[in-house]
């Protein structure tokens, strides 16, 4: 016997093409969003997210201290 290959719906085929274009689109934005932090946590000289938040704390401790 041989398979029957039946085409999908045009509307069916519409809806996924639309599902992978903004699955795209979601991962280029995301892929944008990665690479600027990235080039941000190499402007400032961190490497972790730990490294991040202690500056955030020094800067907080550094701003408290300055306010008394």
């Amino acid at each position: 016997m041989r398979a029957v290959h039946r085409k999908k719906p045009k509307h069916r085929r519409d809806a996924e093409e639309a599902t992978s274009d903004a699955s795209d689109y979601q991962a280029l934005l995301l892929l944008e969003q990665l690479e600027s932090l990235l080039e941000e946590m190499e402007e400032l000289g961190v490497s972790s997210r730990a490294e991040i938040e202690a500056r955030i704390a020094a800067l907080h401790q550094q701003l408290d201290a300055d306010e008394s």
